[in-house]
């Protein structure tokens, strides 16, 4: 086997027949750190408290434990600003003067206290998630957030202050122009060669509004462009790896107004289908915008997309930011059982654990539902 991988490198063949199995893989569960509540809570906390390396293993720890059927984690490290020190963006929180950051709330003062304190003291907590899924077995993966627009002033960037012609509604950007392409490619490539991951997921759901102006097939034309150049690029930085490193992608709707659609993604610019025809990508994930529809449709993108997996995600919550509308154990299994009913390869977990965010009304994550709804055949029995 080592001496075919030989001739294939000395051949110049893509890194995606290196390895072929990697996306074939079997996921039962993809389990997604939104890389930033999970820096200012822990297990048991109703406040925001400072943490340790420990306290970063114990992330895992409580998602790979006997019994778990997660597979692969993601942890997000951008939002517009980039969650490490960077040299092609802004880390976040660092154009916040003195006297903004004193009216944060408190999680998010706690949070930069918190990476101040780390990288300061040469400890990447990203790097340190991701080496210890690695060593629990688990697949681990970054998820890049292609245009967020919570606008929140500790995710303002350089490039959004020096490039006012450049920007959407909210702090989002207008991929219309090749400048801004060429910028997020950049913090892309960036963070795949910064981290020993085991790929990238682009996350067009981190908000799935692209353009100001033009025509959705001129648009789809220019997300199809960036998409295949961040294929070639992860492909260059496996093969220099010496493994395949995956690309998935998380595909955008439209704010929850209907059900995810092939249709709306195109209008949006985003071509999912092709994609995955032309192998840009290893898997894909069919999800709603925050908010838990347990309805979500996978059998439509099942008959369009036959080449890689498709995910169906679990949201966290329903509508209402109460806690009470936080998603239950019971309610996890329900949305497991139509997703798997509907054909999905796996189920993916969008901020699963973040119900730990509501102080003193915070809960603990359901996690014993982790050994559970990556069964089909258990979740569907009785059918």
């Amino acid at each position: 086997m080592r001496a075919f991988l030989t001739i294939l490198l000395l051949f110049g063949l893509p890194v995606s027949v290196l390895a072929g199995g990697a996306s074939q893989r079997e996921r039962r569960i993809l389990y997604n750190f939104d890389g930033d509540s999970c820096m200012w809570t822990r297990a048991g906390s109703k406040e925001p408290v400072a943490i340790n390396v420990d306290d970063l293993k114990k992330l895992i720890d409580e998602i790979a434990y006997d019994g778990s059927q997660v597979d692969t984690m993601l942890v997000c490290i951008s939002a517009q600003v980039m969650y490490y020190p960077t040299t092609v963006g802004t880390m976040r929180g660092t154009l916040t003067a003195p006297e903004e950051r004193g009216k944060w709330r408190a999680s998010e003062q706690q949070r930069f206290k918190n990476m101040e304190r780390l990288f300061n003291a040469g400890i990447d907590p990203y790097a340190t998630m991701l080496a210890e899924a690695q060593k629990r077995g688990l697949e681990a993966l970054l998820t890049f957030r292609m245009n967020d627009a919570h606008g929140n002033d500790f995710l303002r960037t350089k490039f959004w202050e020096d490039h006012p012609e450049f920007r959407l509604k909210g702090g989002a950007l207008d991929f219309g122009h090749e400048e801004v392409r060429e910028y997020v490619f950049r913090l892309i490539d960036e963070a795949v060669q910064r981290y020993d991951c085991d790929g990238i997921e682009l996350d067009f759901q981190r908000f799935p509004t692209y353009f100001a102006d033009g025509t959705s097939e001129d648009w789809v034309t220019k997300i199809n462009s960036l998409v295949e150049r961040v294929r070639k690029m992860v492909n260059a930085v496996g093969k220099e790896r010496g493994r395949k490193l995956l690309l998935a992608a998380r595909i955008p709707s439209d704010y929850g107004k209907s059900p995810p659609s092939y249709e709306k993604s195109l209008e949006i610019g985003c071509d999912p289908v092709a994609w995955a025809r032309n192998d840009w990508v290893d898997f894909l994930v069919v999800t709603e915008f925050y908010i838990q529809r347990y309805d979500l449709p996978i059998a439509p993108w099942k008959a369009l997309i036959t080449k890689v997996p498709v995910y169906g995600s679990i949201e966290c919550t329903e509508a209402g930011s109460g806690i009470e509308n936080w998603l239950t154990a019971e309610k996890y299994r329900r949305a497991a059982k139509h997703l798997w009913a509907d054909g999905a390869d796996g189920i993916y977990l969008f901020n699963f654990f973040t119900c730990r965010e509501k102080g003193e009304v915070a809960r603990e994550p359901p996690f014993e539902v982790l050994a559970e709804i990556g069964d089909r055949d258990g979740m569907l029995a009785g059918d």
